[in-house]
């Protein structure tokens, strides 16, 4: 088959454009990525911004209840480098019930590990009770989920035995609320999903009450949180639609928690 000249020079034309075409695309593609990055850390900055500024809502008298603020250890805030942090202790005039309302931000999910209370009460001396945790229904916003509930105990030199029992759980950018730390770690392996961040909520009472009063005590804490301040957590507040969806396109978890981002680009 033979071709006509005009169409010869009409293909030659094609071939030595196609390299600069195929250029200006991965060239496009890159500039799209580079702005996607520094929009999620923009939406990141004004989530971080938004949390705190609605922590400073969260009331020193609610009801029966008095607060008063008791900061992290240096050594915590220095571990955990948290863009905000909210640490209260709350007394029930009346009943003497006590508990401590924390609640921490980090910028980088690879931040929170160490704050895991499996993981950070044995590191300070407390030991888990051997029966393992408990697991409790909570729900934040109309929306249930659940929280784990960690009991644990330790000595002084004089034997003297001292328990505590914790309630915690996440809360991830994309809208998820979970106690399991798996769900964490495939967020961790790709940086640019990492550093979109984590929230942790903490209730922490002296002694083991039983699971009916720990229920009560966390809800009745929980209703401190200004509900903005849970959006921000989740996500739902300084954070344009167009980083969601790219949040949700990037991590996939599965039934067990198993991602497609577990893999490290790093």
């Amino acid at each position: 088959m033979r071709f006509s000249i005009p169409t010869v020079r009409l293909v030659h034309r094609v071939n030595q454009a196609a390299p600069v075409a195929c250029l200006v695309s991965l060239l496009g593609a890159g500039l799209l990525l580079t702005q996607l990055g520094e929009s999620d850390r923009s939406n990141a900055g004004a989530r971080a911004r938004t949390i705190r500024t609605n922590l400073e809502s969260v009331p020193f008298l609610a009801g029966n209840w008095v607060g008063s603020d008791c900061p992290l250890p240096a050594g915590a805030t220095e571990i955990l480098m948290p863009t905000a942090v909210l640490s209260r202790r709350y007394v029930e005039l009346g009943t003497g019930r006590r508990a401590l309302l924390g609640i921490i931000h980090c910028g980088d999910v690879r931040d929170m590990h160490g704050h895991h209370p499996p993981s950070c009460y044995p590191a300070s001396g407390w030991l888990p009770r051997e029966t393992g945790h408990d697991q409790l229904d909570l729900a934040m916003e109309g929306e249930p989920f659940r929280a784990s509930v960690y009991r644990f105990s330790s000595s002084n030199a004089l034997g003297a035995r001292r328990e505590l029992t914790v309630v915690a759980f996440f809360i991830l950018p994309d809208g998820t609320v979970t106690s399991d730390m798996e769900q964490l770690r495939p967020r961790a392996a790709k940086r640019e999903i990492s550093r979109m961040g984590v929230g942790q909520i903490q209730v922490v009472l002296d002694g083991w009450p039983s699971t009916e009063l720990v229920g009560k005590t966390t809800r009745e804490l929980l209703a401190f949180i200004p509900m903005d301040c849970t959006r921000a957590l989740k996500g739902q507040v300084g954070v344009t639609a167009t980083a969601r969806s790219v949040g949700s396109e990037r991590i996939r978890v599965g039934p067990r928690g198993v991602s497609d981002a577990s893999r490290s680009d790093e």
